[in-house]
């Protein structure tokens, strides 16, 4: 609680108060003050302590002042706060003040309503368990836009290596492929194959066709017929007979087609032919027929052909066609030296068979060579079953597959697997702070929605009590739904016609065109007293309100000044609850407020801002005691005294005794209170006691005769007529008895 300021140096009007010490504050302190004296420059040194804000001050430097701006006030434990200083700096949470910057950053400002305002409000009211939720949240709120910044850094960074060609999910998500890179070449020879499949039908057609007329060449059934010639015994006779053995043997032919056929005489020396010549004759018969020539001649050619055809050279054609499209036969698919080996073999066996086609050549030899030609064409099959498609190939699919697969095998490295760890750690984190944000702004909601169904009760309670036309309706916390344009309350008069507050058309019924300045002052002190009366630390608070009257019609300022001067809650069942503040502190210019405020705050200590001349032109204030009985009060007393006396006096009809009375028990109260205070002073500063307490204290200090029964009686009875502290006085007073009372009245305050 405030208890005295000492110095203000500086600040607005007040340019050097340093002899203030005496105007001391109470629980309950009143200050009055002109418009432009001082009254707001005291309401900002307040704001600049509650907020811990030096530049409010700065802000108010007094003009040509070149000193060091200075404040200090004592609390009640008679502790200082200076500004400056570090103290000062922290703030104060235990202020509260209601005046046109409080009105202007959280209710309204001129004609409207803004959703920075309705932030504001919203803020308020969730107070400081709703603002350390909102906090955390908040928090959360940062902590994942700083990993989002981070995941997007990191997903920047990932899409410049990848060129946005896979996700970073569907990246981390790759499985791992065990022998990746053979399953990517296999891949890619198969779009080379697909892309070569013109050439590569060629090349194995070739081969294809090369293989079969080797593999099934006539060669063996040719070599497999025989004539029998017993051509030893030709030869010997040759060798025998002949001068050259080399020479041609048509000769033979010759005289073999002259002989006879009975065979019985040589066609050359005309001698008998004996059996062995018979035998040499039909030898040379078989040698010389058709058949055997036929037979000769293709043996010939068949063993020509073989001892020329190259094998080797042959199987290395077959391997070079392979190679030009890009594929290989099994390394052990034949052993050269021993293919030169079975040729050899096989052609010595096939001359043997040229010299006398009654050979019968060994084909096991041949058979191992055509064998081996044979697998050989197995494995070109193979090959062409695997190289040669039925169909046509997708080769942008088998491309995907093997960036798929380059991928997959960056994906398994350290490197990137590091980096996949971190970027899914982020999500991690994010994930659970996202969790956790929803979970406090759940419990944020709930909670904001009991407090604004609390203040929308005192509020719309507090609006009927000032006499207003309208309600507040739709009053519910921020959702942050339709951001700048969301409002939390609708103003609904005679409970039926909603308004919106953000409306701004001139044709419709807005905040603008359907508040008077007097009701948009009542709307945010209704705001203002329900949070300070559902505020669970008011008994630690100093309360402010600086003009809380101002621009007010009259007949509200009754139920203001009740409101200031009993606060309280109304339970909704209708059950009132007091509340205690620690220290109220009301700034006016309002004369008849002001008045009204000492009459019903419980021993306020009245102070009023005056003026204390000026400096270069500059003009001054300062703050001083005020008795307000003299200065506010007695003049209305003197005034009621006369209307008294002339309705007395002029036998005038009384048409509101009651009311008389009233003025009557003000005015006998103003008398005591003057005329005794000394012996009144405890009394005087109880609530409730008035002048038959008054009447019973002189009579106990036996001061002024009050001690003598006539005088003290005759008071009694007055105090009786008047119902001065009597409740349900069954005392009726008409026409000529109110008369006698306020002849009484007259006689007898000219004794106190």
């Amino acid at each position: 609680m405030i208890s005295r300021f000492t110095i203000i140096k500086g600040i607005g009007r007040f340019q050097d108060c340093q002899n203030i010490g005496g105007r001391s504050f109470s629980k309950n302190t009143i200050i009055f003050g002109q418009n432009t004296g001082g009254k707001s420059t005291l309401t900002d040194l307040l704001w600049s302590f509650k907020t811990g804000d030096n530049e409010i001050i700065k802000g108010r430097k007094t003009f040509g002042f070149n000193g060091n701006q200075q404040v200090e006030f004592f609390d009640d434990k008679n502790n200082p706060f200076r500004f400056p200083s570090a103290e000062w700096n922290h703030g104060c949470e235990n202020i509260e003040i209601f005046d046109s910057q409080f009105i202007n950053e959280n209710i309204f400002e001129g004609n409207e309503i803004t959703f920075g305002q309705q932030k504001n409000l919203h803020n308020i009211i969730i107070g400081t368990e709703g603002k350390k939720l909102a906090t955390e949240i908040n928090s959360l709120q940062e902590g994942i836009s700083e990993l989002t910044g981070k995941k997007t850094t990191k997903t920047a960074e990932f899409n410049r290596v990848f060129k946005r060609e896979i996700t970073a999910k569907d990246f981390a998500d790759l499985p791992k492929v065990e022998n990746v890179d053979d399953k990517i070449k296999e891949i890619k020879t198969t779009i080379e194959t697909a892309s070569n499949q013109a050439k590569i039908r060629s090349v194995f057609e070739t081969m294809e066709s090369s293989l079969d007329n080797t593999i099934n060449q006539n060669t063996k059934t040719t070599l497999s017929k025989s004539i029998h010639v017993k051509a030893d015994i030709v030869a010997e006779h040759i060798l025998k007979t002949w001068k050259n053995p080399t020479h041609s043997k048509d000769f033979l032919q010759t005289g073999l087609t002259l002989t006879k056929e009975d065979q019985s005489d040589c066609v050359f020396c005309g001698q008998d032919l004996k059996p062995s010549a018979k035998e040499l004759l039909g030898e040379y018969a078989k040698l010389f027929s058709q058949e055997y020539k036929t037979l000769q001649s293709e043996i010939s050619s068949a063993v020509s052909k073989f001892e020329k055809w190259n094998p080797i050279i042959f199987l290395e054609s077959i391997q070079d066609k392979l190679a030009s499209i890009k594929l290989t036969l099994n390394a052990n698919s034949f052993n050269k030296e021993e293919i030169k080996e079975l040729k050899e073999t096989i052609n010595s066996e096939f001359a043997a068979k040229q010299k006398d086609i009654g050979y019968e050549v060994n084909f096991d030899k041949y058979d191992l060579l055509i064998e081996l030609i044979k697998k050989i064409k197995a494995q070109t099959d193979e090959l062409k079953k695997k190289n040669v498609f039925g169909s046509e190939v997708n080769i942008e699919n088998l491309n995907r597959k093997i960036k798929d697969l380059e991928f997959s095998k960056t994906r398994h490295t350290k490197e990137w697997d590091d980096f996949i760890k971190e970027y899914d750690s982020i999500d991690t984190i994010q994930d659970g702070k996202k969790q956790k944000r929803e979970e406090l702004r759940l419990e944020l909601g709930k909670y904001s929605d009991k407090l604004f169904s609390i203040h929308l009760n005192t509020i719309n309670k507090i609006l009927y009590e000032l006499n207003a036309d309208f309600t507040i309706c739709d009053f519910q916390p921020i959702k942050k739904i339709v951001g700048q344009n969301e409002r939390i309350f609708a103003l609904k008069f005679f409970n039926t016609h909603r308004v919106s507050i953000d409306e701004t058309a001139t044709g419709k019924p807005n905040f603008k065109n359907t508040l008077s300045e007097s009701d948009k002052r009542v709307l945010a002190f209704a705001f203002f007293y329900s949070l300070m009366i559902h505020d669970e630390k008011l008994n630690e608070k100093i309360i402010v309100f600086d003009d809380p009257f101002s621009s007010f019609d009259s007949d509200r300022r009754t139920k203001t000044v009740q409101l200031l001067a009993n606060p309280h809650l109304i339970t909704p069942d209708g059950k009132k609850i007091a509340k205690a503040l620690k220290q109220l502190v009301i700034l006016t210019h309002e004369r008849e407020f002001f008045k009204w405020l000492y009459q019903r705050l419980d021993n306020a200590k009245p102070l009023k801002i005056i003026s204390d001349g000026h400096i270069n032109g500059v003009k001054k204030s300062t703050i001083v005691d005020c008795d307000a009985y003299k200065e506010f009060i007695e003049d209305e007393n003197l005034k009621d005294l006369k209307e008294i006396a002339d309705i007395y006096s002029s036998n005038s009809t009384i048409e509101n005794y009651e009311g008389l009375c009233a003025k009557c028990r003000t005015i006998l109260e103003s008398i005591y209170k003057r005329k005794y205070f000394f012996e009144l002073k405890e009394e005087i500063n109880v609530r409730g006691k008035s002048v038959r307490s008054f009447v019973e204290k002189l009579e106990k200090l036996a001061i002024n005769d009050f001690n003598q029964i006539a005088k003290r009686k005759e008071f009694n009875f007055l105090c009786d007529n008047l119902n001065i502290e009597l409740h349900d006085s069954p005392f009726k007073n008409e026409e000529g008895n109110a008369h006698n009372v306020l002849g009484d009245f007259l006689k007898l305050i000219k004794q106190i």
